[in-house]
């Protein structure tokens, strides 16, 4: 038998099976790099005049090797600023660096041996904190690259560089003009390990067990005579605070009961004053015996309310001196006793009520938490470790202590350190969120953005409307300073605009460092800032000293649109894109900037994910041996396997991921690799200029038009950032519309026909069209494979004689696939009778599977398939496409035969012999050219000819 393997057009490509993608994609890191693929992308989007799409990137703190929720945060951003570019956009990408703040410094201090009060030469500091700050950009820039992001990568916004830091003054100058901005004493939350205020957003609360006690304090005067010798009961998880103790706080419509009680170890009976609906468990709680009530009143006829003379209330507050009863509506009788302990310096609601009553703001602790002197006795302990044994142990020897246990309760930690912090009452900066009504503005705002998930938006409202101000200011010194002088004489700021607008232009010129250096000493304000308009304090004097507090690094990020997308004329940003715990942090910082500074959201839509986790559902820990690091999946399976897992993740809920995990997405990935090199193998001889023709057979129609349809849904997908649904439905279409069918199906005509025949050229024009397409389709998503396709492709098509590579362009991502026009190849109609040959088709596959069963056959192309009836309309589908039902049933003969009932299918063995050349059985194999080849059939003695 002759060999006619030469004869046939067998698919040809370098597109390796295998991808061995930890090896292969950094040569397109390099070829993007090379060719300014990213600067093309936008040159080219310009010259069109394209209407800019603008993500705006959340800067990720420059410190540490990136984990696994950066590589799902930045592929995400990527997947949406590629399909947007791919969709017609101009979508720039610069991506941002978050510098400044408390992980660096602390790192800087625990490599230099020191504490932040020792830090001598503050300006040195900080360009040491620079330096480390740099050298982890570059190493993150790297690792973020590998990923497969394009961006401005070389031109990045860091939040320390000088002119980032003159827009951050500019934004705070403009705040302070409009008066939302000013200097108070309240209590904020404060770390006494990292010796600074923290906003809000720096607080995490988790699990804390805590000291629980019960406080009997005599009553000195009360309104009623029966109070005369009782005791008033608090209750405290916070025993540190009590030497801060200035009143009892009522509610004034609670009852509140004076009981008596005995105790086996007190020597007489004792009475109590606590909420009536407290009695039964408080009496429980102190182990108390023989309780009776002995008279009840409201608690607005047991102390005044504000600015009110009477009722008088007075006690002996625990380590001596005199507190005083007051009201408020924050009490409550579902735990303690419903009387209050009120320390002003130690929570916010004690610190209103102070004010309202005119009380003290007592705060016995410096800022590393050991109590001053102000605390008597206990001067000098550590509040936590030393002050709260010292307390309860004194509290005990005073016959004062009911009962001392401990509690696990939530409590709010260091977001840093992730030690638990204190309530401090400090003068500190502050944004007032009601000042003009801002906050009834932030929350206008919020409605005018698109949330996704939808939940984002009822999220976001009930923080802004429960925020406190935003406290501005850090006792830190790696930061933006807080530009406002003062008077070295009255004390006065220096606060003039020109004054502000000075500060500015300096730090745009030489950076913030200047302000740092001998920050405490007095400098003549015309030396210090040369040209202001200012000169001198009203007051006379010419010398100023400089704030030495700096801006919450929430203002610095917050301020980022300010900074990269005004000057550019590119707010409203187009999208946001972050984790969920964002909406307490950056979505939440920026808006507040924006509405404040301008009276719109800074974005049109955010978009938020979730957090990842290992497959059981937990958070990773290097404990718990459960972290899946982005190099290591990068380096043994490649970046574009780890983008796919990104793609079939539902972001809107935590993600989970472990190396069983990543099986699914590496099957996906593969399905997509083989069709692109099978498509490629079939169009390699093939030049879309001079071999395209318009395909006019049903099975290529429909195959264009379920392209279409990809195009059109995926194209939506990506405009509604479904990229789950966009991947799957790329995965589905190589598997069921391609793989499953069209590919298989055109086999024959590809690899038999001659390579010139219009029947063959059709198949590749559309497999041409599915390859452009599903390269383009799944770049966002594969960026690394798609190019690598996309290259090869450019590389078969320049290869051929006569043939124009610039047919393809230098790089997908320089392709406008998705904003070409589909229309036309959309048939729904012609869809729709194909179902029907679809049904057929299943059919006639369950038949032929049971006669190889049974040995009738072996493979398809063995056998004759009769199919008879098949009336109720089905006889119209085999009528119309009675001659090409071989090729859709990939069999050698099929006989039609119309009739009314149900469809009959009869598979036998296809009569006469089987052709050396396409394998078909036929029954003039051998008849056409007998002599020279018997073995052929006459179609492919045809195509040698």
């Amino acid at each position: 038998m002759a060999d006619y393997s030469k004869t046939v057009n067998l698919p040809q490509t370098q597109f390796p099976q295998k991808g061995d993608l930890p090896k292969r994609e950094p040569a397109f890191l390099e070829f993007w790099e090379k060719n300014r693929i990213y600067g093309q992308m936008q040159d080219s989007a310009k010259a069109r005049g394209e209407q800019a799409w603008v993500l705006h990137d959340g800067p990720p703190y420059a410190n540490g090797h990136i984990h696994i929720g950066h590589a799902l945060n930045k592929i995400l951003k990527d997947m949406a600023v590629k399909s947007h570019a791919l969709m017609g956009y101009r979508s720039p990408y610069v991506p941002g660096w978050d510098c400044h703040g408390l992980p660096i410094e602390h790192a800087l201090l625990k490599e230099l041996k020191m504490g932040k009060r020792d830090v001598k030469d503050v300006p040195a500091f900080r360009t040491k904190a620079k330096e480390f700050a740099e050298s982890w950009i570059q190493v993150q820039r790297e690792e973020f690259r590998r990923l497969g992001g394009l961006g401005d990568w070389d031109a990045p916004y860091v939040t320390m560089s000088k002119e980032y830091e003159s827009r951050i003054l500019h934004a705070f100058s403009g705040m302070y003009a409009k008066g939302y901005i000013y200097r108070g004493l309240k209590p904020v939350y404060w770390c006494v390990y990292c010796d600074t205020a923290l906003a809000e957003a720096e607080i995490e609360y988790k699990d804390k067990t805590s000291p629980s006690v019960y406080v009997a304090l005599p009553i000195k005067k009360a309104p009623a005579p029966e109070l005369a010798s009782a005791e008033v009961v608090v209750w405290t998880t916070t025993p540190w605070t009590l030497p801060a103790n200035m009143a009892v706080a009522f509610h004034p419509e609670l009852e509140y009961s004076l009981i008596e009680a005995v105790r086996p170890d007190w020597k007489a009976p004792r009475r109590f004053l606590i909420a009536a609906k407290r009695r039964d468990d408080f009496v429980k709680t102190i182990g108390a015996e023989s309780v009776k009530t002995l008279k009840s009143w409201a608690g607005a006829a047991l102390a005044p309310r504000a600015g009110a003379k009477a009722p008088e209330f007075a006690y002996d507050k625990p380590f001596g001196g005199d507190g005083i009863g007051v009201l408020a509506d924050y009490v409550t009788a579902e735990d303690g006793t419903g009387a209050v302990h009120t320390a002003p310096g130690h929570g916010a609601d004690d610190f209103h009520t102070g004010k309202a009553y005119g009380i003290e703001i007592l705060c016995p602790v410096d800022g590393f938490g050991r109590f001053t002197e102000r605390a008597g006795k206990f001067a000098g302990l550590q509040i936590f470790k030393e002050g709260n044994p010292a307390v309860i142990e004194d509290l005990k020897a005073s016959g004062r202590l009911l009962k001392d246990s401990q509690i696990q309760h939530s409590y709010p930690h260091c977001w840093r350190c992730k030690n638990p912090i204190v309530f401090r009452a400090t003068e500190q900066w502050f944004l007032n969120v009601n000042h003009n009504g801002l906050r009834k503005r932030l929350l206008e705002a919020i409605g005018t953005v698109a949330w996704i998930p939808t939940e984002g938006r009822a999220r976001i409202s009930s923080m802004v409307e429960g925020r406190p101000d935003w406290c501005l200011s850090r006792q830190r010194v790696w930061g933006t300073p807080i530009p406002i002088l003062y008077c070295a004489k009255c004390k006065k700021p220096q606060d003039a605009p020109e004054v502000l607008a000075a500060i500015e232009a300096r730090v745009a010129k030489e950076g913030s460092n200047f302000w740092f250096d001998n920050a405490g000493v007095e400098v003549r304000l015309a030396d210090f800032l040369p040209g202001a308009a200012a000169s001198a304090c009203a007051c006379g004097n010419a010398t100023v000293i400089r704030e030495t507090d700096i801006l919450d690094v929430w203002v610095d990020s917050g301020a980022s649109w300010h900074a990269v997308l005004d000057p550019q004329g590119q707010t409203p940003a187009d999208l946001y894109l972050e984790g969920s715990d964002q909406h307490r942090g950056w979505f939440q910082s920026s808006l507040v900037l924006s509405v404040a500074l301008t009276g719109a959201a800074p974005y049109k839509t955010v978009l938020t994910h979730g957090f990842v986790l290992d497959d059981q559902g937990r958070a990773m820990h290097k404990s718990l041996g459960n972290v899946v690091a982005p190099q290591e999946v990068v380096g043994k399976l490649g970046a574009d396997v780890l983008r796919m897992w990104v793609a079939l993740a539902d972001y809107s809920d935590d993600v989970r991921l472990s190396p069983k995990l990543l099986e699914g997405p590496t099957e996906a990935y593969r399905k997509i690799r083989n069709t692109l090199r099978y498509l490629l193998g079939n169009v390699c001889d093939f030049d879309p200029k001079t071999h395209a023709v318009e395909p006019k057979a049903d099975m290529d129609r429909y195959a264009l038009h379920c392209l279409a349809e990809l195009v059109r849904d995926v194209y939506a997908d990506y405009e509604a950032f479904r990229y789950r649904s966009a991947a799957r439905r790329i995965v589905d279409f190589c598997n069921l519309v391609l793989s499953a069918f069209y590919l298989d199906a055109s086999k024959d005509r590809l690899y038999t026909l001659a390579a010139n025949a219009p029947e063959r050229r059709a198949a590749q024009t559309v497999m041409y069209h599915a390859l452009r397409a599903l390269t383009t389709l799944s770049a966002p998503i594969l960026s690394f494979t798609a190019e690598e396709a996309w290259q090869e492709m450019r590389r078969a098509v320049g290869a051929l004689p006569g043939a124009d590579a610039a047919a393809v362009p230098e790089s997908v991502f320089l392709s406008d696939e998705l904003v070409q026009a589909r229309e036309a190849w959309m048939a729904p109609e012609l869809a729709k009778r194909w179902e029907a040959v679809f049904d057929v088709r299943a059919k006639v596959s369950k038949a032929l599977e049971e006669a190889r069963s049974a040995k009738t056959i072996g493979g398809s192309l063995e056998a004759r398939v009769r199919l008879v009836g098949g009336g109720n309309g089905g006889s119209s589908v085999l009528e119309q496409y009675r001659d090409q039902w071989p090729e859709i049933l990939i069999v050698s003969q099929a006989e039609i035969v119309p009739g009314p009932g149900e469809l009959k299918i009869e598979v036998a063995k296809a009569e006469g012999k089987k052709c050396a050349r396409c394998w078909r059985w036929q029954a003039d194999v051998g008849q056409a050219d007998p002599q020279n080849k018997p073995d052929l059939c006459s179609r492919c003695v045809r195509q040698l000819a």
